[in-house]
């Protein structure tokens, strides 16, 4: 299907369709059971639990004059970083989303109260609440944005974070506090005139100062919680004409933008719709997919180089931005899929999928979430990477405990806070009988209190072609699971007698469908589909990407060039061999006396050298340069 046919179908599919089909179920209700997901998970919040909150909290009480004798965070929360207090906010929404996981201990609910606490004594009488003083405010709307650094991005993570302290962990306080913030910034907008605002919320530049992040879609959450218009208002300032109007004609505009700072924009765009119920800003999001699919790597996930940038080896130069749909031949850069992009994209993605049941969207969820979100995370400490580069001979940058801070390590322990996400998802569609939509084969345990059922998950995959679901429940229950057609090869019923007379299973095409009345003890089992498959670069089919299963394998090392015969799935299945059962390592043979290279999943690699896009190109042998790591800098 080209581009403009997809457009089109874009376009019956988005006026004829508006009620969702599917919810993903609450962090409260899906737990993880093993596997790396639940070991990373609790890596995470091991470091949560031992950050020290007077140095959190340091620069907030300096700046509102209050005394702290703790010893300054570095990186971005140092004393003098433009963006201190943003990594606060991350921080507050991460233990609320660990607190609503899984607190029994309760440690986490007493993190948000302290925080929460620290902040009501910092914040001012007129609502204003940072880590910087509101003069940064007043340079972003007199001065160009010449010496701050994205206010308004620094304020949104405050305030989400305050706004999931309210919804996830019951902190009224913290409500409170948000609604004073969003009062401050509603009053700031009303005394400025419609260009000085437009010039503030234009946020094209090559790494743009005057970015906001998602602090529109925080301002849609407050007014869905409080009914205050004059929020409202405010929340659809950030929705501006130059990206989210561009975008609802089908106008493809991504080029050249800093994509994450627009990635959130879609997020709010979503929001709104959902709250409004204007098509058009659901048109929006659907025409900004169809544009971010023709700037994703195999990770699922996107960002590298601005197609025109100003400044040689900059940032815009390498990373953080959107190059020329359908063309990533240049993007290899050493820094690719800036890990924010990952986490946004993942969102986005999940809630158009719950929209309109599109496999296709849940396919691109489970592929960012292993190869993405999962493999941003540091395997030995949970820290996570900046950028996660997908080119021959890189390696990975990975956050610091207290010496980092960059907007990735913030949305790094968020994703942590919350992988159990997008895992199971109720049916909003069937009134039947319950109706259960399992997405990934991620080890896990649905709790659905209200019907007094829960589904086990035992899966270890990509590493074994089986899975297991067993059935708990009080009494019986008619039931409709849905499984994906394009995962699932069969279904067995080989443990509970009986089982098969009282469960059947449909192909729905797109689904397979277990059906029928469960008892509490019932077993099912799946044998899944994994296979190998060549996904070829962008603009360059003779770089090639492989994957097991939809997992981004790596090849250990910098030489990364294989014959032509892996350019197809046939021809790597000739080459490429599994060294035993319980690893996914794969050993890929190689022309002539070149030794074998060896692979494994993306989601394992740490500091070691890697390639992910292989040379397949036989007639011009692919020598890497030096790997330069990507951090902030100029343009």
């Amino acid at each position: 299907m080209n581009h403009q046919t997809m457009l089109n179908t874009l376009h019956v599919r988005v006026v004829i369709m508006t009620a969702d089909r599917y919810q993903s179920f609450a962090l409260g209700q899906v737990e993880l059971t093993g596997g790396e997901w639940l070991r990373r998970q609790r890596l995470v919040r091991d470091y949560l639990l031992s950050f020290n909150l007077d140095r959190l909290m340091h620069t907030f009480r300096r700046n509102a004059g209050l005394p702290s004798g703790a010893q300054p965070l570095g990186g971005w929360e140092s004393e003098d970083g433009g963006i201190r207090g943003h990594f606060v906010g991350h921080f507050l929404s991460a233990a609320a989303k660990y607190h609503a996981g899984d607190d029994s201990d309760g440690q986490m609910m007493h993190i948000v109260d302290r925080i929460v606490e620290n902040l009501s004594e910092c914040a001012r009488p007129d609502g204003y609440l940072s880590a910087f003083p509101d003069s940064q405010l007043d340079v972003l709307e007199t001065k160009e944005f010449h010496g701050a650094w994205a206010p308004y991005y620094t304020l949104h993570k405050i305030m989400q974070g305050l706004v999931d302290a309210y919804r996830l962990a019951d902190n009224d306080k913290a409500l409170e506090l948000a609604i004073g913030m969003a009062h401050y910034i509603a009053h700031r907008f009303e005394r400025l005139g419609r260009w000085n605002i437009d010039n503030i919320l234009r946020p094209v530049r090559l790494n743009p100062l005057n970015e906001y992040g998602g602090i529109g879609d925080s301002l849609y959450s407050l007014y869905e919680l409080t009914g205050d218009q004059s929020i409202l208002k405010t929340a659809q300032l950030f929705d501006r004409d130059y990206f989210v109007g561009n975008l609802m004609h089908g106008i493809d505009v991504l080029e050249d933008l800093h994509a994450n700072t627009h990635l959130p924009v879609l997020a709010a765009a979503l929001h709104r719709y959902r709250i409004t119920e204007d098509i058009r800003y659901r048109s929006a999001v659907e025409y900004g997919y169809v544009f971010l699919l023709g700037r994703t790597f195999a990770n699922g996930s996107n960002s590298s180089r601005a197609e025109h940038y100003t400044k040689r080896y900059g940032v815009s130069d390498r990373a953080e931005h959107w190059g020329t749909y359908g063309d990533l031949s240049r993007s290899l850069t050493g820094g690719e899929c800036e890990s924010c992009c990952a986490h946004n994209t993942e969102r986005v993605v999940r809630e158009l999928f719950e929209l309109d049941g599109d496999p296709a969207k849940l396919a691109h969820v489970e592929r960012l979430k292993f190869n993405a979100v999962l493999a941003c995370l540091n395997p030995d400490n949970g820290l996570s990477a900046y950028h996660q580069p997908l080119g021959a001979g890189v390696r990975r940058l990975y956050s610091t405990a207290y010496d980092s801070f960059w907007c990735c390590t913030g949305t790094g322990i968020e994703a942590a806070a919350s992988l159990q996400q997008g895992i199971w998802y109720r049916s909003l569609a069937s009134e039947e009988m319950i109706e259960i939509l399992l997405g990934m084969f991620i080890p896990s345990r649905l709790h659905w209190v209200d019907c007094r059922l829960d589904l086990e998950l035992h899966a270890n995959y990509p590493y074994d072609d089986h899975a297991t679901v067993i059935v708990h429940q009080a009494g019986t229950n008619r039931l409709r699971l849905l499984l994906r057609s394009d995962r699932v090869q069969r279904v067995r019923f080989d443990t509970v007698p009986g089982m098969r007379d009282r469960v059947t299973v449909h192909d729905m095409g797109e689904f397979v469908a277990v059906e029928g009345v469960f008892h509490d003890g019932d077993v099912f089992d799946l044998d899944l589909g994994l296979d190998i498959a060549a996904e070829p670069l962008p603009g360059n089919d003779n770089r090639v990407a492989v994957l097991y299963g939809g997992i981004v394998l790596a090849a250990e090392g910098s030489d990364a060039n294989v014959s032509q015969a892996c350019r197809n799935a046939e021809g790597l299945r000739s080459l490429l061999v599994r060294e035993n059962d319980s690893e996914l390592r794969f050993t890929l043979h190689r022309n002539g006396d070149r030794r074998p290279l060896r692979l494994k999943p993306i989601y394992e690699v740490k500091q070691e050298t890697y390639s992910v896009y292989l040379n397949a190109d036989e007639t011009h042998e692919l020598v890497p340069e030096p790997w330069i790591p990507v951090t902030a800098g100029e343009n």
